[in-house]
């Protein structure tokens, strides 16, 4: 008996650490000027830098919400010119808006428009130490939809930008958001939370199925949340909204075909992909601004707001 409730308590432990791993944030501040030691940002390390200190020079208001589950969550409002759709911006896993949304920021200003970059919850100024993957994170989003909403008018154009899990938590959120969400731009999002923990069990070599298994069963145990509840799959194939997906083929993180299959499971009459060559995680935009914002400026025409 006590040999039997040993193991048990052994597991439970072993299955702690694992959601501490993956999904638990200790109160930090990640500074944005942080260039990771990764090769994929060390090539860009310059431009990386520049473009953070391109939104650092900029004002903006700090604003907050609250979140469904009472969460206090912060974020960075800039004012356009009048009149102007918003874009909101929301960033990856353990990092921060003005670092993972500073090319979209650059590409937003020279249009003039309203600019909203949220904290994700566990992360900057935002509460919480449980990141969820864009499970819990995607009706976030649709408060901060319902924020810019009411501070600048129904009659607003709202898009919204992620980048990594901002971009999959944007497409989970698809299926909520109202009409005023003219469209998301989605630059290499996962397809579920699922293909994602088991893209990294392949990476680290470790059983597939049962790694996957217990990141479940950590996250529903210890995180109160079930990565099968939704992806961006499933949101997106019973959403019309029109999407741009963009993904670096040189991605080592999030394959590039987590991308095709977004698309391919987009139900949107408008949808747009993509795929650049020779850029990693995240560096689309710093591998070939000048497609980008040639995707970015033909989405948006295609959508009416410019």
């Amino acid at each position: 008996m006590i040999y039997a409730l040993s193991i048990i308590l052994l597991f439970f432990i072993f299955l702690f650490v694992c959601f501490y791993k993956a999904f638990y944030r200790p109160r930090q501040k990640t500074d944005p000027k942080t260039v990771s030691p990764n090769k994929e940002y060390q090539k860009f390390r310059e431009q990386i830098l520049a473009l953070v200190e391109n939104i650092c020079s900029y004002p903006y208001e700090q604003v907050y919400i609250k979140s469904d589950d009472g969460l206090e969550l912060a974020g960075r409002f800039y004012q356009g010119r009048s009149g102007a759709p918003v874009i909101i911006m929301f960033h990856g896993y353990h990092s921060a808006a003005c670092r993972d949304c500073s090319g979209m920021f650059k590409l937003a200003t020279e249009l003039g428009w309203n600019m909203l970059l949220p904290d994700m919850r566990s992360h900057g100024l935002s509460q919480g130490r449980v990141i969820s993957m864009g499970i819990k994170e995607r009706t976030d989003c649709l408060r901060w939809v319902e924020y810019a909403s009411h501070r600048l008018g129904e009659e607003t154009p709202i898009l919204l930008a992620g980048c990594s899990m901002g971009a999959s938590t944007i497409m989970m959120s698809a299926q909520l958001l109202p009409e005023q969400v003219k469209g998301l731009i989605c630059d290499c999002g996962y397809s579920s939370v699922r293909a994602m923990i088991e893209s990294m069990a392949v990476r680290l070599r470790l059983p597939v199925k049962l790694s996957y298994f217990v990141m479940r069963l950590s996250a529903i145990i210890f995180g109160g949340f079930d990565p099968e509840s939704c992806s961006p799959l499933s949101s997106l194939a019973k959403s019309k909204i029109p999407v741009l997906i963009v993904h670096g083929e040189d991605d080592q993180l999030v394959p590039c075909s987590m991308a095709r299959e977004n698309y391919d499971a987009s139900a949107s009459d408008i949808k747009m992909l993509l795929t650049v060559p020779g850029a990693g995680h995240g560096m689309s935009f710093l591998a070939d601004e000048a497609k980008y914002r040639d995707a970015f400026r033909a989405f948006v025409k295609k959508l009416g707001l410019i």
